[in-house]
């Protein structure tokens, strides 16, 4: 979906005084953000990677299969065509596939990682493709409770150097989230490297659409860097409401509360990169529902900034991953030109909503 561009744009010391800063305190910040003295500490996503599974599965097919809560036809409508569906994969084995992926484009050598962020099913569940009830609580009645998928990675990747986190209770943010956590990392303990890795499955017995948006299996890796000229993060922007801890008994809340909060994580995000909503050239969306960005767009006042919607159609909303898998392709693409404004936000079930500001 293509939109109009404005003429201008506001500069950095106009977006910050209209927030009441003061020019003396806010130019260093501007200085370091284009690039000036303390420009290469900037930390910069430097690579993405991504695994989906082999078999793609039709919206009519889901519907077939009883697997969808609302009719195809309306989810068609709402931009979905096919999800991935893991046959043979497990949620370990895609996340260590889209590890090695990034290191190989990216000539990596495994033991300059810093840090491992993992986030993504535990224990049982992500060894297997669809661990039943019964395997799933005996696990956590053993030591097999303690067999991480994070600390497997660490040792299947050869990242002898890094330590490991595990992310989690974060749902579809937990990928930006850690990348957030990554880009603290590279600013307050200097660290150089930082792997973050996803990897979200539903079991094959469980329903394929969550509020109107159809679910995919995928593994996703991203790189930040301390310092570098490209997709630098120049803001991170999470809110946590726990009120909505209980998305199945608050279903109704969760939607009415998603619209404003959301509009407010965006102008948060622009802000703390001193941009204004003409500023942003592409807004790098979570593959849910066309029409609620489109609403979402026009409520931030973003009418001006294009939409990288491709993904919608052909993989559906892969939880975590959807934001930089659609990057990591709209970069490939070449879509997105260097020195662009990118926007890219997400809404995770707990409830959270999390924005990025990335400067390509």
């Amino acid at each position: 979906m293509e939109r109009g561009r404005p003429p201008a744009r506001t500069s950095l010391t106009e977006a910050a005084a209209r927030r009441g800063e003061d020019a003396r305190v806010v130019e260093p910040l501007i200085e370091e953000r284009r690039g000036g003295a303390l420009g290469p500490a900037v930390p910069c996503v430097s690579g993405v990677a991504y695994a989906l599974p082999s078999r793609s599965v039709s919206v009519r097919e889901l519907q077939r299969d009883g697997l969808l809560e609302s009719p195809a036809e309306l989810l068609e409508e709402f931009g979905f065509r096919s999800v991935r569906v893991a046959g043979s994969e497990t949620p370990y084995a895609l996340a260590k596939e889209a590890g090695r992926r990034l290191m190989r484009r990216r000539g990596i050598d495994p033991e300059s990682v810093d840090l491992l962020v993992y986030g993504g099913p535990q224990g049982p569940t992500a060894f297997t493709t669809s661990p039943s009830p019964a395997e799933s609580s005996a696990s956590h009645r053993t030591l097999d409770r303690f067999r991480y998928p994070g600390t497997r990675l660490q040792h299947d990747l050869g990242l002898t150097r890094a330590s490991t986190l595990g992310l989690d209770q974060l749902a579809c943010t937990t990928l930006l989230a850690a990348v957030r956590l990554a880009r603290a990392m590279c600013l307050a303990e200097g660290l150089e490297r930082v792997l973050c890795i996803s990897s979200e499955f539903f079991p094959a017995d469980a329903g394929r659409e969550s509020i109107f948006n159809c679910t995919s299996d995928a593994a996703v890796a991203v790189l930040v860097e301390r310092g570098g000229e490209r997709n630098r993060i120049l803001s991170a922007v999470h809110v946590t409401k726990g009120y909505y801890w209980d998305p199945g008994a608050m279903r109704d809340e969760v939607v009415a509360s998603y619209f404003p909060t959301a509009k407010h994580v965006l102008e948060r995000t622009m802000a703390e990169a001193c941009w204004s909503p003409r500023d942003v050239d592409w807004v790098i969306p979570h593959n849910v529902s066309l029409r609620s960005w489109e609403i979402l767009m026009g409520l931030a006042g973003l009418a001006g900034a294009r939409i990288w919607s491709e993904n919608i159609a052909r993989v559906g909303h892969t939880l975590a991953g959807d934001n930089f898998i659609n990057l990591a392709d709209a970069i490939d693409g070449g879509v997105v030109r260097p020195g662009e404004r990118l926007l890219l936000f997400s809404y995770g079930f707990g409830a959270h909503w999390t924005g990025l500001a990335i400067e390509a």
